[in-house]
């Protein structure tokens, strides 16, 4: 049985884009798949063979955060700009990291900003969808 201290939350996480630190209130879509072919022998029907197959699909990483002021490695991220490098650390109760999600070669594929409204005093978010291919996830 999982004691419930040993559970990682998942509200204590940095991020780098490009080795830059940036804050997030959100991400989700982290997920690593594997494409494969089945092929089945002729007579031997019991166990097909798998084959796994270059990765063709790509996979969207959503980010919110609220809008800032200015911040620069930020203000460059507009669609179809290319992301050389994704960390993501995931940190335990005292702050260390836990676990690292790391792609490579992402590109920015939308940007939306919240909705403005005079009547409440919300902060305003802004979106970025990622889109990437192949994610790994490291135990630190």
């Amino acid at each position: 049985m999982v004691k419930h201290k040993e559970l990682v939350k998942n509200n204590r996480f940095l991020v780098y884009i490009n080795l830059h630190k940036l804050s997030f209130a959100k991400i989700s879509g982290l997920e690593a798949t594997m494409e494969k072919e089945i092929y089945t022998e002729g007579g031997d029907s019991f166990s097909p063979h798998v084959f796994r197959n270059p990765d063709s699909q790509l996979n969207v990483m959503r980010l919110e955060r609220g809008l800032q002021k200015d911040k620069k490695a930020i203000r460059n991220m507009k669609p179809g700009t290319y992301i050389p490098s994704i960390s993501i650390f995931v940190l335990d109760d005292k702050g260390r990291p836990v676990y690292e999600y790391f792609t490579k070669g992402a590109y920015v594929t939308k940007w939306e900003a919240g909705s403005l409204d005079a009547e409440t005093g919300n902060v305003m978010v802004e979106v970025f969808e990622i889109e990437y291919c192949g994610m790994s996830k490291t135990k630190l």
